[in-house]
């Protein structure tokens, strides 16, 4: 049980030292090609979480399928969000003062 508690308290110390890692990098100033280092510490927290709390290694070939399904539809539903945020036009208006 000790081992247990030891294991899931590291692993949250680790999620939350990558969460504040990614927090600092996104506030720095960056070049659009480099920002793909902010997935970095997704894919790292997302790996972390999948061994340790969802246990995939040892899991049925079902489970992580449907593990990998899941990650798809995420995929899927975050691309169509953000498709409809990059594809606006966005028209300059005069600046209204009802003063």
């Amino acid at each position: 049980m000790r081992r247990e508690l030891l294991k899931l308290a590291l692993t949250w110390a680790v999620l939350m030292a990558l969460a504040g890692g990614a927090f600092l990098v996104s506030g720095m100033q960056m070049a659009m090609p480099n920002r793909p280092v902010l997935l970095f510490f997704t894919g790292t927290m997302l790996l972390i979480v999948a061994t340790v709390f969802m246990r995939l290694p040892s899991a049925p070939v079902v489970a992580r399928g449907f593990a990998v399904a899941g990650v798809f539809w995420l995929i899927v539903l975050l691309g169509f969000g953000t498709a409809d945020m990059l594809t606006r036009s966005w028209y300059p208006v005069q600046h209204y003062n009802p003063n």
